[in-house]
């Protein structure tokens, strides 16, 4: 069963349910309607007939309400449903001669209505229960009487049946037209809600059978709209991760295939004779044995920290300290380059790390800079490599910048900068400038001790990295 049959099916069930739900609730308020309106038209029909009494009881020598004669007490009865002697005082000469003939029989109300004693004696009518209105009948300032009724639990007169089950059939009729308007908005309704979930699945059946390229044409700004706003943004992140791995893959083949092939041809050359076995030669095979061991540590320890196996052994670490260590120990090579290393970093400086991933984070950034940095500048004066260490206690955190000179990086590359194999200059020689996974390597580093990296051009015409750790450590 299809979602637009389920929806309409349940739409319809719905509507059925309101409909029985108004048509019996119609009946029931209209019910309690009549009722209170019948007992409300009573009530004001046995005050009436207290008044009434009362006047009567002016005019005739009665002291008690069983002195009072049936034929009278029928007689006032029956013309307190329209007359009041309060009003009309020219009735009351007829309410006190005596009857001459029949009175007409009792209406549905008067049968209700009981004369008692003040004691609660029924004198005429029928028995009263505790559920009945009672009203006290004065002579002066003394009750000498009570008269009550029995309020209605169903309609009895016919015209109020009539009158009930009219209203009931318009408000049936109207409950009806209703549900039937709702009905036929159903179906443009329910194509409203499904037409983006069937785009959506139709889209993700193409996303699963590995099309990627998909894109809905978000065009809705409610809740469907975001939704759709969302599958592309996860389409495009899919894609993107797709092309990232193929390219992750590609890159790896190629990164160890070039040293394997350096490797192989110069095995096959000195077995062939062609190159002698030296001394020299061997060093060259060792050189590039390292390249490859290099490599293959950078993605051993980029895939643990993808998997988040990376283990860290966090300490309060010297952090000046360290950094004049990797300084001191990088200076030989920085020289050998042509190279210059300025330092300025601040004392007393203390964070939580570990000593050995800092330290390769540190390695990393100055190799990076030594193998991207021009040993001469255009001014003929030896390539810089700036290492700044400074606090910044508004935020409670500590900077550490590293600037180079030339050559700089466009601004549109620095994103890119920190994405496995990526390198400004895809033509360099891997072995000179790497394979791309040192700033892969740092990025991971930072984010693991809480801090953040920010890549930009440097003001002595290179590139600038500056990361901030948390100064977690007073």
């Amino acid at each position: 069963m299809g979602i637009r049959t389920k929806v309409i099916l349940f739409l319809l069930g719905f509507g059925f349910v309101i409909l029985a739900t108004l048509l019996w609730s119609n009946q029931f308020v209209l019910h309690k309607t009549m009722l209170h309106y019948v007992d409300q038209r009573d009530q004001q029909r046995l005050e009436r007939l207290q008044t009434n009494f009362q006047i009567f009881l002016q005019y005739e020598p009665f002291s008690k309400a069983i002195e009072v004669p049936e034929p009278q007490w029928r007689k006032i009865l029956h013309l307190s449903h329209r007359i009041d002697l309060k009003q009309m005082p020219s009735m009351i000469p007829l309410v006190l001669r005596e009857p001459r003939r029949r009175s007409p029989p009792p209406d549905e109300f008067e049968r209700r209505v009981s004369l008692l004693t003040p004691e609660g004696q029924v004198v005429y009518g029928p028995q009263i229960d505790k559920a009945c209105h009672k009203l006290p009948v004065y002579l002066g300032d003394q009750p000498i009487a009570l008269i009550a009724y029995a309020p209605l639990q169903e309609l009895i007169q016919q015209a109020d049946i009539e009158y009930a089950q009219s209203q009931l059939r318009v408000l049936t009729i109207g409950a009806i037209l209703i549900t039937g308007l709702a009905l036929i908005l159903l179906w443009p309704l329910a194509n409203h809600f499904l037409t983006p979930i069937r785009q959506l699945n139709k889209a993700m059946h193409r996303l699963a059978s590995g099309d990627l390229t998909g894109r809905l044409n978000v065009q809705r700004k409610d809740e469907f709209g975001t939704l759709q706003r969302d599958f592309n943004y996860l389409a495009k992140t899919l894609e993107a991760a797709q092309q990232s791995r193929n390219q992750w893959v590609a890159d790896i083949s190629h990164e160890l295939r070039t040293p394997l092939t350096v490797l192989n041809g110069s095995i096959e050359a000195m077995s062939d004779g062609i190159r002698p076995m030296n001394a020299e030669n061997l060093q060259k095979l060792k050189q590039e044995v390292s390249v490859l061991q290099r490599l293959i540590e950078d993605l051993y320890h980029l895939s643990l920290s993808d998997v988040g196996a990376l283990q860290y052994s966090m300490e309060k670490l010297d952090w000046n300290g360290l950094i004049a260590q990797v300084v001191t120990s990088m200076q030989d090579k920085a020289r050998h380059k042509g190279l210059k290393i300025q330092t300025n970093i601040a004392s007393n400086a203390w964070v939580f790390g570990d000593r050995n991933r800092l330290n390769q984070m540190l390695s990393n950034l100055l190799k990076n800079s030594m193998d991207y940095t021009d040993s001469l500048q255009q001014n003929g004066k030896p390539g810089v490599i700036e290492v700044k260490l400074m606090e910044n206690p508004e935020e409670s955190e500590w900077i550490l910048e590293i600037n180079d000179s030339a050559p700089s990086v466009d601004e549109a590359e620095l994103k890119n900068l920190t994405q496995r194999f990526y390198r400004t200059e895809p033509s360099r020689n891997r072995r000179t400038g790497g394979a791309g996974l040192g700033l892969a390597m740092v990025s991971q580093i930072v984010q693991a001790h809480s801090g953040s990296m920010h890549l930009s051009q440097s003001k002595l015409g290179g590139l600038s990295v500056k990361i901030q750790f948390p100064n977690l450590i007073d």
